[in-house]
C-alpha cells in the first residue's frame, strides 16, 4: 500500500533510517560512557591499590600518599615506640619510568626506648639502598615503604625491618632487611630469602 504513494513510502523510509541512526548513536554514546567510567575506575583501582594522590595537573607529577604509623614493639622483653612517616620528597630528584613522571619517597624512622629517650632515628632515600641496587633501576625507582618485621625481629633478637625500592606503579620491587643493634647501630642488606628477580638482570645493562 505505502508503494502506492511513493511520497508516503519515502517519508517512512527516511523515518526508519532515522530512528536506526538514532538507535547507533545511542548505543555509542553508550558505549563511550561505559568505556570512560572503565577507565575511571581502573585509575581509581590504580590509585588504591599503589597509594597515590592525585596527578599534577600542571607537571604530570605522580606522588605517593603520606603515610604515618605509630607502633609499639618488643624485642628481647623490650619494649621500644616506631615511629615511620613516608611522605613525597620535593628536594629528591624526581623519577621517570614507562609508567610516567613520580616524586621520590623518603621514609623518616624513629625508635624510642620506653623510658622515652632515642635508640635509632634517621631519615631514608633510596640511595640509602644504592650499593645493593643496579645503576639503571635507581634512576627509575622510588623508596615505596618501610615496616616493622615482627617475625624476623624474634629471631634475630635485634629490632627489624623491611624496606622496598620499587618501580612506580608495579609488583617489580627489590627487598630489604634493616637490622637496629640494641645500641643503635644499623645495617642494611637485601632481602635473598626473596629470590633473586628476572627483570634485574635487564636493568644491569
Amino acid at each position: 500500500m505505502h508503494k502506492s504513494n511513493p511520497f508516503c513510502y519515502f517519508v517512512i523510509q527516511n523515518i526508519l533510517e532515522m530512528k536506526q541512526i538514532y538507535i547507533i548513536a545511542v548505543l555509542l554514546v553508550g558505549l563511550m560512557a561505559s568505556c570512560k567510567s572503565d577507565k575511571k575506575d581502573t585509575a581509581e583501582e590504580n590509585k588504591r591499590m599503589f597509594q597515590l594522590e592525585k596527578v599534577d595537573e600542571k607537571s604530570d607529577l605522580q606522588r605517593m600518599q603520606v603515610s604515618r604509623i605509630n607502633q609499639s614493639i618488643e624485642c628481647k622483653g623490650k619494649k621500644f615506640q616506631l615511629t615511620v612517616e613516608r611522605k613525597p620528597d620535593e628536594s629528591l630528584p624526581h623519577v621517570k619510568s614507562d609508567m610516567g613522571r613520580f616524586i621520590d619517597n623518603s621514609i623518616s624512622v624513629k625508635i624510642a626506648r620506653e623510658n622515652g629517650t632515642t635508640l635509632f632515628e634517621k631519615k631514608f632515600t633510596k640511595n640509602d639502598f644504592a650499593m645493593h641496587l643496579p645503576k639503571k633501576y635507581l634512576t627509575r625507582s622510588v623508596l615505596e615503604g618501610l615496616v616493622f618485621d615482627d617475625v624476623r625481629t624474634a629471631e634475630k633478637k635485634e629490632i627489624t625491618l623491611a624496606a622496598s625500592v620499587s618501580y612506580p606503579m608495579t609488583d617489580f620491587y627489590i627487598p630489604f632487611v634493616l637490622v637496629v643493634s640494641q645500641d643503635g647501630k644499623l645495617t642494611i642488606s637485601k632481602d635473598e630469602d626473596m629470590g633473586e628477580m628476572t627483570f634485574l638482570e635487564e636493568s644491569k645493562e
